[in-house]
C-alpha cells in the first residue's frame, strides 16, 4: 500500500504448526512474492514427526526460521514466536498453518496501521454459511456467537460476533486467532495465556479482548486484507475431547474477564442455558446421532466444568482422562 507508514520488512510473521506439513506448504505458497519482502516467517514447530522441519530446508529461503518445541500447546508456541521475533520489526502477527492469502495481503494490513491509536489488525474472511435469521435471533437473546453485518462485538464469554458483510474497515472487540497483527509494544504487557493447553481452544479471543478492554477502539479488522481459513481437519481432536476444552476453557475466561458484577454472572448462567436449549432442539429436529452426541458431551463436559469449579478458577485446565 502506497505512502504507508509500515512496511513488509517491519513485519515478522509467526506460524505455529503441527503435523501439518502439507497445510504449511499450500499456506506458505500463498504469500506469493510477499515472501521477499517479510522481514522473517517463524516457523514453530510441535510436530510429532520431521515432515516440516524437511519442509522448510526444502524450501532454502533464508526468509523463513524454523524453531521446535517439544510442548504441544498453541500459547507457548506463540509466545516462543515473540521471544524469537526480530528486534527490528515493529509488528508482529500470527498466522494458522491452513490458510491461504489473497494478493496484497500483508501490503493491506500494513496499511491498516497508520492510524496510531491501532494496535492490532485482523484482516476478514467471508464466512462460509447460511444466514438463518430465526437461528441469530435465538443467539442475540442468549448473547451466543453469531454473525452479522459489519459489527465484531462481545457479548458474553460465549458470545463474540463476526461480520459476514464488511466493505470498510471496522473497530472490532475482538479478532480471530488465525490471522491476526500487533504492534510490537503490545508484547511488553499482554502475553498469550499458557493455562489454554494443546490446541487452546479461545485463546485468540482472551488475548485480543483483554487488549480491547485497556484500549477500547484499537483493535480493527479489515475487508481489504482477504483471507481463507481452510481449517484443516488434520490432527483435530475428538468431537468429545473438544466439548471438554469448550465447556472448560470458557468456565475459565468468563471468572478471568467477565465475572466482576451480577450482571456478567448472570449473562454467562443465561448464555449456558441457551447453548443447552439449542443442543437439546437440534437434536429434538434431526434425530441424527451427531445431534445427540454433542448434547451428550455437553452435558458431561458441564457436570464436569461445576465439580471441578475451583480447579479451573486457578487455571487447572485439563481434560479429564477418560476422555482422551
Amino acid at each position: 500500500m502506497k505512502n504507508s507508514k509500515y512496511d513488509l520488512k517491519d513485519i515478522s510473521v509467526i506460524i505455529p504448526s503441527y503435523n501439518r506439513s502439507d497445510d504449511l506448504k499450500i499456506t506458505l505458497k500463498s504469500f506469493g512474492s510477499s515472501l521477499k519482502g517479510l522481514h522473517e516467517v517463524i516457523i514453530i514447530d510441535q510436530s510429532t514427526n520431521d515432515e516440516t522441519e524437511k519442509l522448510v530446508k526444502s524450501i532454502k529461503n533464508s526468509k523463513i526460521k524454523y524453531f521446535r518445541s517439544k510442548v504441544p500447546s498453541l500459547t507457548k508456541s506463540r509466545n516462543i514466536g515473540i521471544k524469537k521475533a526480530s528486534k527490528k520489526v515493529k509488528i508482529i502477527g500470527f498466522l494458522d498453518d491452513d490458510v491461504s492469502l489473497s494478493k496484497g495481503y500483508f501490503e493491506n494490513i500494513c496499511g491498516a496501521f497508520d492510524n496510531e491509536r491501532i494496535m492490532a489488525v485482523s484482516g476478514w474472511y467471508l464466512p462460509r454459511i447460511k444466514i438463518n435469521k430465526f437461528d441469530i435471533l435465538v443467539k442475540k437473546i442468549f448473547f451466543l456467537e453469531h454473525f452479522e453485518p459489519k459489527r465484531a462485538r462481545v457479548l458474553s464469554v460465549y458470545g463474540a460476533t463476526y461480520p459476514y458483510s464488511l466493505k470498510d474497515s471496522i473497530k472490532s472487540e475482538w479478532i480471530s486467532g488465525f490471522n491476526m497483527f500487533f504492534k510490537k509494544e503490545v508484547f511488553s504487557e499482554f502475553t498469550f495465556d499458557e493455562n489454554l493447553k494443546k490446541y487452546s481452544l479461545a485463546e485468540d479471543f482472551d488475548f485480543t479482548y483483554r487488549i480491547s478492554k485497556k484500549y477500547p477502539g484499537s483493535l480493527i479488522i479489515t475487508p481489504r486484507a482477504k483471507i481463507v481459513h481452510r481449517v484443516s481437519n488434520i490432527e483435530r481432536m475428538p468431537a468429545e475431547n473438544i466439548s471438554y476444552m469448550n465447556q472448560i476453557n470458557h468456565f475459565y475466561l468468563n471468572f478471568k474477564n467477565f465475572n466482576s458484577n451480577t450482571k456478567e454472572r448472570l449473562i454467562f448462567l443465561w448464555s449456558v442455558m441457551g447453548i443447552s436449549f439449542l443442543r437439546t432442539m437440534q437434536f429434538i429436529k434431526t434425530r441424527k446421532i451427531k445431534d445427540a452426541l454433542k448434547l451428550k458431551f455437553f452435558v458431561k463436559s458441564l457436570f464436569y466444568c461445576i465439580k471441578n469449579l475451583r480447579k479451573i478458577k486457578m487455571g487447572k485446565l485439563e481434560i479429564p482422562q477418560q476422555s482422551i
